[in-house]
């Protein structure tokens, strides 16, 4: 599993995930690589946007994210349609695999994911994030049906 969050003009750097996933994994990673994502973007201006995970929602995750006044969108949960990291995932991940290609170490997908991650045009998370209203508006429109996003 990889972890990774994005903002208008800068990527974070990717958490490659081991084993099961805790809520005291989760807030690790969210102190050494959300934290610091968020000071080099600016300060508090920002909206964290996570799955809603159980590991994500639990008391201690919103405790911890409270005690670093992070403000997280509210929304629904099996949403994919409105969480624009999904799309991400979908993108690196074509790109990844494109022409068929095959890993035979997890060393070689780490690389080629860590490539595709640092190499994604600035323009398609920009497009991602600036379509959230839109995306909003037409579930909303749709009663939460899916999109084709």
């Amino acid at each position: 599993m990889v972890w990774a969050a994005f903002s208008f003009n800068c990527q974070v750097g990717l958490a490659f995930l081991d084993g099961r996933q805790n809520y005291p994994k989760y807030v690790e990673r969210l102190e050494n690589h959300l934290m610091p994502f968020a000071e080099k973007i600016g300060g508090r201006n920002w909206e964290y946007q996570h799955d809603n995970a159980p590991t994500q929602t639990s008391n201690a995750t919103k405790n911890y994210l409270n005690s670093k006044n992070v403000t997280v969108l509210e929304w629904p949960p099996m949403s994919p349609d409105l969480n624009p990291i999904e799309n991400v995932w979908g993108i690196m991940s074509r790109k990844v695999y494109e022409n068929r290609r095959q890993f035979y170490s997890v060393n070689t997908l780490k690389t080629a994911i860590e490539s595709v991650w640092y190499n994604l045009e600035s323009e398609i998370l920009q497009t991602l994030i600036m379509s959230m209203e839109k995306r909003v508006y037409n579930v909303i429109l749709r009663n939460g049906k899916t999109l084709n996003y």
